[in-house]
């Protein structure tokens, strides 16, 4: 019984935290599906370079 009273209260006190958790994971994926972009790119570049 403690520890659900306590898990609650954690909850409660990190809503904010949590809600900017769920902001920032779209912006998260979007950086990180541009940086493979430009990172598969760049290296069909080199190799494109050095051949």
């Amino acid at each position: 019984m403690i520890i659900a009273g306590s898990t609650v209260a954690e909850k409660k006190g990190n809503e904010l935290a949590t809600i900017s958790v769920y902001l920032n994971t779209p912006i998260a994926a979007v950086l990180l599906g541009v940086g493979f972009i430009a990172a598969s790119l760049l290296f069909a570049g080199v190799l494109l370079i050095a051949r």
